[in-house]
């Protein structure tokens, strides 16, 4: 739809989209900000990919999926907020935000993926609710800045072998 538009700086989509397909906002790097109605339901693959300056995102409570690496690249992306309508982080969904810094996952959240939070250095400390009950292997691969990981008590021993030795599990 509007890949590759590298002029693009803002969008406000209006009420009639349901769904981001694949690659819809791809390689727009001068994107800093988008709306997303309640309407839309789904996030598609590499929606977002390589908006480097988009810097946060809210995903409206509608949204009951989003494939992977739809922010892939968003190199600039401080914060977002996941919906409780999400019941998985997908693989690669954030790979290479380098800026990302505050991520709240939902108590509806039960599965995050392999590489989810792959190369997200500026992520020190999350917290995994309950609800989680799979958490990918390489998660928080090449979080090199990742210290602190809160988890529910009792699972301390289900992520000990998954998560690195420096990380403190609170």
């Amino acid at each position: 739809a509007f890949c590759q538009c590298t002029d693009l700086k803002n969008v406000i989509l209006g009420g009639n989209v349901t769904k981001l397909g694949l690659n819809a906002f791809s390689d727009c790097i001068s994107l800093t900000s988008i709306t997303i109605p309640n309407s839309v339901t789904s996030i598609g693959m590499s929606v977002f990919s390589n908006c480097k300056n988009l810097r946060s995102i809210v995903i409206p409570n509608s949204v009951e999926r989003i494939d992977i690496q739809a922010f892939h690249n968003c190199s600039n992306l401080t914060s977002i907020e996941i919906p409780n309508s999400l019941s998985e982080i997908t693989g690669f969904l954030f790979e290479d935000c380098f800026s990302l810094k505050s991520i709240t996952i939902p108590n509806s959240i039960s599965i995050i993926r392999n590489y989810a939070f792959k190369n997200c250095i500026s992520l020190t400390d999350i917290t995994i609710p309950e609800s989680v009950k799979d958490l990918g292997e390489k998660a928080f691969d090449g979080c090199s800045n990742l210290s602190v990981v809160r988890i529910p008590r009792g699972s301390i021993n289900r992520y000990t072998r998954i998560l690195p030795r420096r990380i403190r599990l609170l």
